[in-house]
Formats: structure tokens, sequence, C-alpha cells
């Protein structure tokens, strides 16, 4: 299977204040979403929530979407568990939600949440026995850090890394870090030319983007504006000269955006909510601060709030 390359959207899971999943809310912005991306993820990491689904709430995230995904739109499954028995369980049951589609879904996995790098290769061995689908993983420090501020290595090691660049089931890693562990990964590759690196710092992409794409939480929230973007800047030659200042602006407003967002899904489900896409606004992960929301309304008063398609662009 070929990674699908461009705008990947890191989908947040709407939740009921006891922790069920929203249906309802979950096929609205399933639909808002879907039709300006280039791939779906679920219970990713990148959603800066998907970690602190427990099992259950993700074994039944998977199940709902089973029952609408139509295949069209490339799918991948963060089976990120608390501990390795979860994210066994969750392997398990996307090889039998998804037996006849393995071939279009990809197996996301940020193994540094749960566990160590010793043996991580191997691990990555037993967690593709259960589906033998194509699987991406995660380096995300950022996150890694939160749960466990004292670990040695909240980045897998390069020399880890190379040796799970040789599974050829491993297709790709989104990646979260500083610049020069991107480009010892990148020697770490020995010329895989089916290896895809995604971004997964939206400043990061914005500043330097990469050329297989990016993982970007505010799509959810503006995804007319990131499909507008992505396709311009991975298709430099195809923008006019007088486009350059549109599409700079339109970086510095997704920037502003980010900034503001960075680290709480709950503000965008906050919004989210304001458009009527969601009824429940719940997170697992609070408000980062009532001062950024008070920024979120200004940016919404500054570009007004994209109620449809057409006023994101």
């Amino acid at each position: 299977m070929l990674l699908p390359r461009g705008l990947i959207c890191p989908l947040l899971t709407p939740l009921k204040p006891n922790g069920e999943i929203d249906t309802v809310g979950l096929k609205q912005l399933w639909e808002y979403v879907v039709p300006h991306v280039d791939g779906l993820s679920l219970g990713s990491s990148f959603s800066l929530e998907g970690v602190y689904l427990n099992c259950e709430q993700k074994q039944a995230l998977f199940k709902i979407v089973s029952g609408f995904w139509d295949e069209k739109t490339p799918l991948f499954l963060n089976i990120t568990g608390v501990d390795e028995a979860c994210t066994l369980q969750l392997a398990q049951l996307t090889a039998t939600l998804f037996a006849s589609h393995l071939d279009k879904v990809v197996i996301e996995v940020l193994p540094l949440w749960y566990r160590s790098n010793r043996g991580l290769p191997q691990h990555l061995d037993n967690l593709h026995l259960q589906t033998k689908a194509t699987f991406v993983i995660a380096n995300h420090p950022l996150i890694i850090k939160q749960k466990r501020p004292f670990l040695k290595h909240a980045n897998i090691r390069t020399a880890v890394f190379k040796k799970i660049a040789q599974r050829k089931f491993v297709k790709g890693i989104i990646f979260q870090g500083d610049l020069n562990r991107f480009f010892n990964y990148q020697h770490a590759l020995h010329g895989r030319d089916d290896f895809s690196f995604y971004e997964g710092d939206e400043v990061s992409f914005l500043n330097q983007p990469t050329s297989d794409g990016v993982v970007a939480f505010t799509a959810n929230f503006v995804p007319v504006l990131w499909e507008k973007l992505v396709k311009q800047v991975l298709n430099p030659a195809g923008i006019a000269k007088n486009d350059s200042t549109a599409i700079f602006a339109l970086g510095e407003k997704l920037r502003e955006l980010q900034n503001i967002c960075a680290s709480s899904p709950a503000m965008l489900k906050w919004a989210l909510g304001e458009m009527g896409i969601l009824k429940e606004v719940y997170s697992p992960v609070p408000l980062s601060s009532e001062e950024n929301l008070k920024k979120l309304k200004q940016w919404l008063s500054k570009y007004g709030m994209p109620s449809n398609p057409e006023s994101q662009v």
C-alpha cells in the first residue's frame, strides 16, 4: 500500500461528558473534514487527546467508524494504548473489524507512550503479526514528556529507528522533534524510497514543508484553509507569482491559530461547537487557559467563523 501524500487530519474524538463516543458529532465532524483531506487518523496522538482515550473508548471509536467508512479516504488507526496489552487488543480488533480492508488502512502507533526503545523493533513485529497491515510509527517527544517527564529517551533512538526502517511493513513516520533528529532519521533509511515522512508539527511544516505532507491538528477546524495551503506548497510549480503573497498570508493565519490552540483540543471542540458541528464539546484535555480562549475569540473576530467552506478561503 502506498501512503497518501498531503494533508492528514488527526480527527478529534467527540465525547459525551460520561466518556461515551458522541456518534452524531463524530459523523458530522467526519463529513465536515473528509472532503478536504488526503487521509484521516483516528485516536491519534497528534490530536493531542487520542492517547488519553482508554481501551474501551478506542474500541468503540473503531467500531463506529467501521460502520460508515466508505474506503475512499485513507484511514489511519492509532492503536496506541495505555500499555502493551491494550495496544495488542486494539491491533487484534482492527484485524477483525477491517479484515477485508487491511490493504486500505494504516496502523499508527506511538510506542514510547507505553514502553521504552529497548526491543521496539521486535514489539512492532509482534503487532504486525496481528494485522498484516501497513504501519506508520509516531515520534512525539512533547507529548511523551507530559506523561513521563523524567524519561531519558522521549524520542525513538536513531539506532532503533534504523532497525525499524528495515521492516518493510513500516512505510512511514509522523515526526515531531528537532531538525537534527529529522536528518538523522533520514540518513538511517538507506535509500528506502517507499518511506514517507509526515511533519507532525504544523509550525515546522509552515516554515519548511516536507514533501510527503503534514498531520495538522487545526485541520479539524479549518480543513479548507489547510487543503489550499498544502496543495500549493507541495506543488510550487503551480503557484502563480501573484499568489505567493496570498499563500504567505494564509500561512500566517494558520500559524496564529496553531499558536493559540497548540496544546488544547478543547478549544477546537469549543469552536466546532460554536459552528454547530459538535453539540458535545467535552475533551479529556481541558482548556489550556481562559486567556487562550480569549485569543481564539479574537482570531475568530479577525478572520470570521468558517461556517461554510467558502468562508475559509
